[in-house]
């Protein structure tokens, strides 16, 4: 590139400027939006805009199924405003709302998703489809997160006090 080129009246700093700032401030605002949600909670932040450039905000509709049960699943959803039901075998599991993620299990395993998502309300979310999620999960930081974030809580074998209760 010539200096020309870098001080030319039509391509002036300033326009330059405000061209950047216009496409950066999006990732910044979708890395920051991340970093509140507990999945990504921790991160280093050149990770989270990592993640968040690959993110788009995406606009689910009442009644979407988001994923079905043995089929599989077409992105990641990260649910910024709104509620999910998680069913499997036609029972309901739990409703998701802020922070939740809809898809991992199903992206990161291959093959059907283990359960049916249904968006209970209009649903704001972050969202990746599978070129996306593969790029995630090249990121060692957020593959563990994304690894974790399938397996199932493991709760505390209540220890009896030496109490006696």
């Amino acid at each position: 590139m010539t200096m020309e080129a870098i001080h030319d009246p039509e391509h002036s700093s300033v326009s330059w400027v405000a061209r950047l700032v216009e496409v950066l401030q999006p990732v910044s605002l979708r890395a920051d939006r991340l970093a509140a949600m507990g999945l990504f909670a921790g991160l280093r932040w050149p990770d989270l805009e990592f993640a968040a450039d690959l993110f788009n905000e995406a606009d689910v509709d009442r009644g979407t199924r988001m994923t079905v049960q043995g089929r599989p699943t077409s992105g990641l959803w990260l649910i910024t405003e709104g509620e999910a039901l998680v069913s499997a075998n036609a029972r309901p599991l739990r409703v998701l709302g802020y922070g939740d993620a809809v898809g991992i299990a199903s992206l990161l395993h291959g093959g059907g998703s283990s359960d049916t998502t249904i968006a209970l309300t209009p649903i704001r979310a972050l969202a990746a489809g599978p070129d996306q999620f593969r790029e995630l999960i090249g990121r060692p930081a957020i593959r563990q997160r994304l690894i974790a974030a399938t397996q199932p809580t493991r709760r505390r074998a209540r220890r009896p006090s030496s109490r006696g209760e």
